[in-house]
């Protein structure tokens, strides 16, 4: 089976100007005055003194600059990057039911356990608020009142005053 190497890519300050909608020289700009931010992220090769930046580095411009090209780039980074995490989990879920011998549950993702942490209780908690709301009988001659009134509109009677039905005038 041949073996696939993968070859970083490197963005010129002209191609990354061209992506985001700005000029060469707001990059160099970025590059010389947000240093710490960017140290690492490119490197000058051959004789044309030109920057080239890393995949890595190219991101961080894009949240560094604030055109509409750019902020489409982090969106689209954005949604590929759950996508790709998506197809990860649905992938190591279906290998867990392949795999007889896997140590995985099956109520697990690769970055998130259900059941456990901060929310694992959430749904409790929003049933028993739920039921002390509806539990309320003032909640019960609102939803009353909503009922009267919405069959009254329906039979086209809807000027009579409802609260008069329930004994408050």
């Amino acid at each position: 089976m041949p073996e696939t190497i993968t070859m970083p890519k490197f963005y010129s300050n002209h191609e990354i100007a061209e992506m985001f909608g700005c000029t060469p020289e707001y990059i160099r700009k970025l590059k010389s005055t947000k240093k710490d931010e960017l140290a690492g992220l490119w490197k000058n090769d051959g004789g044309d003194n030109e920057t080239y930046w890393n995949e890595e580095g190219l991101n961080k411009l894009s949240e560094l600059i604030s055109t509409d090209k750019a902020k489409e780039f982090r969106a689209g980074q954005l949604a590929r990057r759950t996508q790709e995490a998506s197809a990860v989990d649905r992938a190591e879920l279906y290998q867990n039911e392949v795999d007889e011998n896997s140590t995985r549950t099956g109520k697990e993702t690769a970055s998130y356990k259900t059941g456990e942490g901060r929310y694992a209780n959430l749904h409790t908690q929003f049933g028993v608020a739920i039921a002390d709301r509806v539990g309320d009988e003032a909640f019960f001659e609102k939803v009353d009142e909503v009922v009267v009134s919405e069959l009254l509109k329906k039979m086209n009677l809807g000027t009579i005053n409802v609260e008069t039905f329930f004994g408050k005038s």
